[in-house]
């Protein structure tokens, strides 16, 4: 195929640059404005409690095929603990882990969000650095849990390119 020089791509510049990309005209430009965190998070969650022990949360992981459980006390979330924090936990505690319990292993560190605030508060929580958002409503009570995975799908495919591009900055 040959350069036709009467339709220039944007690119074909004689720097070689590519061009600035063009600014957002609104929110809407990446997700539906309409749309609320109830909507798309997932309101069936197993959770567990800071005395629970990491077999409980193991089992959870493997009959939800789940790799997170939001630990609460009292309907509302103290912490989350994740697959990946029980098997990091095997080096330090191999004979005892299956009796540690979640408190000593659980990140206590939320990122929340309201059930009842707008996809697009999600998202800018999610470009904060969080890989899933723990949903509370106005009380405090857990809601859900919000999984980039359970967001995608609403956004635009520039959210999705701009959150690649966050993704492979801050590797």
């Amino acid at each position: 195929m040959t350069k036709n020089p009467s339709h220039p791509r944007p690119w074909d510049s004689p720097t070689r640059e590519h061009p600035e990309p063009v600014p957002l005209v609104s929110e809407s430009d990446l997700v539906n404005p309409l749309l609320k965190v109830a909507e798309v998070m997932r309101g069936d969650v197993r959770t567990c409690s800071p005395f629970s022990t990491a077999t409980e949360a193991a089992l959870i992981f493997r009959d939800c095929h789940c790799g997170a459980v939001p630990v609460v006390d009292g309907g509302k979330p103290v912490g989350i603990v994740t697959d990946r924090d029980v098997a990091l936990a095997l080096a330090d505690r191999e004979a005892g882990l299956p009796d540690v319990p979640l408190a000593d292993l659980m990140a206590k560190d939320l990122v929340t969000v309201e059930s009842d605030a707008p996809l697009a508060e999600a998202l800018d929580r999610f470009e904060e650095g969080a890989r899933r958002l723990v949903v509370v409503d106005s009380s405090g009570q857990l809601a859900g849990i919000l999984s980039w995975a359970d967001l995608v799908p609403h956004l635009s495919k520039r959210a999705i390119g701009m959150v690649a591009a966050k993704i492979e900055r801050d590797r």
